[in-house]
């Protein structure tokens, strides 16, 4: 059977050209019908401005002779076009909250990473008191939505308990308790959780190891000894180091060094994650030499945390405008095609963004200002980037 949709243009918010098209789903076929010439309407910064076209929208946006266009297939999923896991962090305490923030979840996604609740303040927020509630909740729901696991993170210089910052003990107590975290949260989802984000953000800037409460106590070799445990908990999890590279060549240098000695060591390491927190502005050049060196390591790489701003200069003014969301589109698109151009099919362990509407994105707690950094709004519509991302996943 043949159906017809109309699209229509319906957010007029600034000066940018939009066309009406009519998608015919059996042949795919597109028609430009009318131009309209949309008035002006600055969104300021502040009310928060929703900067999504509604689903049944079909639009075309372009800046710099480049076209971003919506998907016309509506049973398009990020799932269902990716050819490799697409991932969400998440938070399950709003699973039970928001439908929608499920529903999305479950529609779009086939990977689930912790975005805070592995963390050791939360999952072990008394000295052998492990809280397991969310954790739980977030294995069960991807158990029963048909999706993998990443766990994100079991060694990280932030996010410690009290109990830990004021631990007193020599350093074999520390090693003890280091150990005694690492295995038991490793034990108890054994087969369960995929891959597991070991050590996170052990590095400054600067390429020296962090004065970390693990380095001070335990030694710069803390960091392969956390490998050994988690492998020794669950032999067949795959382990990652993750760390933020982009735009420190220093940091970028001693990561790869760490790697690559482990590796010769013979200790267990499968992947690297590359956080992707990034804005509009950030040269894809660079982006590209920073996942060509992981690439070289033959490590699974792991874009792990994917978000763009939108306002990275932390404008008070910020006005949303069509050609920003357009900027935002191609920018996501670049960075699945960066992704699928440079990381070898052997390689690719997946790309996760780093949770799912905008309102749910940890820039809207840190940020002076208004932000736009996911592929859907705060209501979880799909947003230009959306698309710009489909587009990068399969063109």
């Amino acid at each position: 059977m043949t159906t017809s949709t109309s699209a229509r243009v319906n957010n007029k918010s600034n000066g940018n050209s939009y066309f009406s098209l009519t998608v015919r789903s059996s042949r795919v076929a597109v028609m430009i019908t009318t131009f309209f010439s949309i008035a002006l309407n600055l969104i300021s910064c502040s009310p928060r401005a929703d900067s999504v076209q509604p689903e049944d929208t079909i639009e075309v946006y372009t800046i710099s002779g480049t076209r971003i266009t919506a998907g016309i297939d509506s049973n398009s999923t990020l799932k269902s076009v990716a050819p490799f896991p697409i991932g969400a962090a998440i938070n399950p305490r709003l699973l039970s909250s928001i439908p929608l923030y499920k529903e999305t979840l479950q529609r779009e996604y086939n990977s689930v990473s912790s975005e805070n609740c592995f963390k050791m303040n939360q999952i072990q927020p008394k000295a052998g008191g492990f809280y397991w509630k969310d954790t739980d909740a977030l294995v069960n729901f991807a158990k029963e939505s048909n999706m993998r696991v990443h766990g994100h993170t079991l060694i990280y210089y932030k996010s410690l308990p009290e109990w830990v910052t004021s631990f007193q003990g020599d350093s074999l107590a520390w090693e003890n308790l280091m150990k005694t975290h690492i295995q038991t949260v490793v034990g108890r989802y054994k087969g369960v959780v995929t891959s597991w984000d070991v050590v996170n953000e052990a590095f400054e800037d600067d390429g020296t190891l962090r004065r970390s409460v693990w380095y001070e106590k335990l030694g710069a070799d803390y960091i392969a000894r956390c490998f050994q445990y988690a492998h020794q908990a669950d032999p067949r999890a795959l382990l990652f180091y993750n760390e933020n590279v982009v735009g420190k060549p220093k940091k970028l240098t001693a990561v790869l060094a760490l790697v690559n000695n482990l590796k010769k060591r013979g200790i267990a390491i499968h992947g690297i994650g590359v956080q992707m927190h990034i804005n509009i502005n950030t040269s894809e050049e660079a982006l590209t030499t920073d996942v060509r060196q992981f690439v070289n390591t033959g490590l699974l790489v792991h874009i792990s945390e994917l978000d763009i701003r939108m306002n990275p200069t932390y404008s008070t003014n910020f006005t949303l405008t069509n050609a920003l969301q357009t900027r935002h589109a191609l920018k996501y698109k670049n960075v699945a095609k960066l992704y699928r151009s440079v990381v070898p099919k052997s390689q690719q362990f997946g790309i996760t963004n780093w949770n799912v509407g905008d309102a749910d994105s940890w820039l809207r707690k840190t940020s002076p200002c208004e932000d736009y950094p996911l592929l859907f709004s705060d209501n979880y519509s799909r947003k230009p980037a959306y698309y710009g991302f489909i587009q990068g996943l399969t063109n």
